[in-house]
């Protein structure tokens, strides 16, 4: 084993430790951060070339390499999906052939299958990583060659996921995406849970709930947020229900949201408040990471007090939500 493969042992323990808030990993995740920063060829230094690379798909917002690996900076967001995953393959274990991953926009890190592999053999888990930018699967691919984890991955695949379609022997035991922004707005998480979930249904998706609800921002750090009701929500469920709907899924298309009526007197501008379970008991609440953050409504409407609000997912190249006053 090298120092390495050891590093990412000792830090897959203790994320798959269930005593171990997820609080409590966050010099793991930093290490973990380090290891992959230290063995990808991705340069980190800062420079204004930022944005080199991202690409904008009929889905959404493809981020960069460089975007793509700064995510890894934030570490309740990484034990959160790490442990998640572990969670979520060592439920799934079995004698007669590895869990099937199927890893949707891995970045060039592939950040959240590293103490996977560090964990688990090749016998138990198989990877399909798949990522729409070339040069990013190429820095994913050389940095899990360099670990020494090259026979833990089935396939390395070039696709939009968000119309990927899986081979019949290749289904996939859990299937997992972190391709989010706050809100589920800008980025194609959305269209891409919904594409790959209708294909196999079976396997269990992370995050297993992402939802957005109108509320009020916490006036200090020790304070909750205030909470109205779900604007929308991204499940295995919700899939499915647009599917038996018929509700079509191309540019200019929309999703169900909530009616919901803001209170009478309003103290504050409303906020749209972003919750993620990620497995199980593993999730993301208000300010864990950026994608917890309190987020201004779509148009910044006017509001008095007492307003009735539809809301719709927008899909397409810009997907978002919207909202209108009734």
């Amino acid at each position: 084993m090298s120092a390495a493969q050891a590093e990412l042992a000792s830090i897959a323990r203790a994320v798959a430790d269930p005593q171990r808030p997820l609080a409590s990993l966050i010099g793991e995740m930093d290490r973990l951060r380090r290891v992959a920063e230290r063995h990808c060829a991705l340069p980190m230094q800062a420079s204004d070339r930022m944005t080199d690379g991202e690409s904008f798909l009929d889905s959404g917002w493809a981020i960069s390499p460089v975007q793509a690996a700064l995510c890894a900076r934030e570490p309740l967001r990484s034990a959160a999906f790490t442990r998640g995953l572990l969670q979520a393959v060592t439920q799934r274990l079995r004698a007669d052939r590895p869990v099937r991953v199927l890893y949707a926009g891995s970045g060039p890190f592939a950040l959240l299958a590293l103490p996977l592999m560090a964990l688990l053999s090749e016998q138990q888990v198989q990877l399909c990583i798949l990522e729409v930018h070339a040069h990013t699967l190429g820095y994913a691919r050389a940095l899990i060659g360099e670990l020494g984890y090259a026979g833990h991955v089935s396939d390395y695949i070039c696709a939009d996921a968000a119309a990927y379609r899986i081979p019949a022997d290749g289904m996939p035991d859990v299937i997992i995406s972190e391709t989010m922004n706050t809100a589920l707005g800008k980025e194609p998480q959305v269209a891409i849970m919904r594409n790959l979930h209708v294909q196999a249904p079976s396997a269990a998706l992370l995050p297993a709930a992402v939802t957005v609800h109108l509320g009020l921002p916490r006036r200090t750090p020790e304070d909750v947020c205030g909470e109205w009701g779900t604007v929308f929500a991204l499940t295995a469920q919700t899939i499915a229900a647009w599917e038996e709907g018929g509700l079509p899924a191309g540019e200019g298309s929309r999703l169900p949201g909530a009616r919901l009526r803001v209170p009478a007197k309003l103290e504050q501008a409303p906020r749209l408040l972003t919750r993620i379970r990620v497995h199980g008991d593993v999730v993301l609440g208000d300010y864990d990471c950026s994608l917890n953050l309190p987020l201004p409504l779509p148009g910044k409407p006017a509001l008095t007090g007492g307003e009735v609000l539809d809301f719709t997912y927008m899909l397409g190249r810009e997907p978002g939500l919207a909202c209108r006053i009734v």
